[in-house]
């Protein structure tokens, strides 16, 4: 099957991935390239000012010793489909659906699938050498 990047540019189907101006992550609503505040326990000032939860949630302002641990992280907001694992449960056509997620977000809610993912190469890796290597002293 040909991928939508093999194909010829006059004969892709535009209407596949919508591109909204500036994109949001669904999850918490993160905007896309921009510079953020960030609290250890979630929380993140938005360019507007305004401090949300790691939900999404508007959230109190911190004080002086919770924002003593603020980091600075770049918003990146991607196009992300659900995995294997989500097929499996459910119809394919829900399992296709697109979502635009930051990655932070990403990463939580397909915790899941990238260690079950994790855990195959690592034995996979182990298999094979105990195919060509003989067996691993542990």
């Amino acid at each position: 099957m040909a991928r939508l990047i093999d194909r010829p540019a006059e004969h892709q189907d535009r209407s596949i991935v919508p591109r909204p101006a500036a994109p949001r992550c669904e999850h918490c609503g993160r905007p896309h390239g921009h510079t953020l505040r960030c609290l250890p326990d979630g929380r993140w000032l938005s360019p507007d000012g305004l401090w949300f939860s790691d939900e999404g949630d508007p959230a109190p302002w911190p004080d002086v010793v919770e924002y003593a641990g603020v980091r600075t992280s770049r918003s990146i907001v991607g196009l992300y489909r659900r995995r294997r694992a989500a097929a499996i449960e459910m119809s394919t056509e829900k399992a296709m659906e697109r979502r635009w997620l930051c990655r932070r977000c990403h990463m939580v809610t397909a915790r899941d699938e990238h260690r079950r993912v994790t855990r195959t190469r690592s034995l996979m890796r182990l298999a094979l050498g105990d195919l060509f290597e003989g067996t691993y002293t542990i």
